[in-house]
């Protein structure tokens, strides 16, 4: 009798153990799943139009980037704050829901509301230069079935083909 409780005692004490290390491993398996996805990769700035002209204009452009994940994800309401050489000229916002593919490039349509000040004010700098320092600052909500906020930094210069002077 001592024997069998010993043994059963032993196998329960086996079972445990065992639901352990699947449960280590599971958990290993979720975080590697949830790894941080790579950020976008921004590529250019196409079709850029007036909405709506006013003492403050509605802009929009479509926005080229990059995902170099693996896999699809939605974005949403998006923030974000545009610069152009260190000075705020409006704040963006997606009008929707947009799904980004894996793997692929895509074109992101933006509204932009715009300060009429900041532009004029970005005038002679814009025409004399043919290029800019843009910033973008702000954030957007991503995922697929959860969404998360994802900040979005990005720095850098953009060339300009405003009017040719040829």
């Amino acid at each position: 009798m001592v024997w069998i409780l010993y043994k059963t005692k032993l196998i329960l004490n086996i079972i445990m153990r065992v639901k352990n290390i699947i449960g280590f491993v599971a958990i290993c398996i979720l975080f590697a799943a949830c790894a941080n996805p790579k950020d976008l990769v921004y590529q250019d700035v196409k079709n850029f139009r007036i909405l709506n002209l006013s003492l403050q204009p509605d802009i929009g452009m479509d926005v080229k980037f990059y995902n170099p994940n693996s896999f699809g994800v939605t974005m949403k309401d998006a923030d974000i704050d545009v610069y152009i050489n260190d000075k705020l000229i409006g704040n963006g916002r997606l009008q929707r829901s947009y799904s980004v593919p894996a793997a692929d490039t895509f074109l992101l349509p933006v509204a932009l509301k715009a300060d009429l000040k900041s532009l004029f004010s970005n005038t002679y700098s814009i025409l004399s230069n043919r290029q800019v320092n843009i910033k973008l600052q702000g954030h957007v909500k991503a995922g697929k079935g959860v969404f998360v906020n994802v900040p979005i930094h990005y720095e850098g210069k953009q060339q300009l083909n405003v009017i040719d002077f040829k």
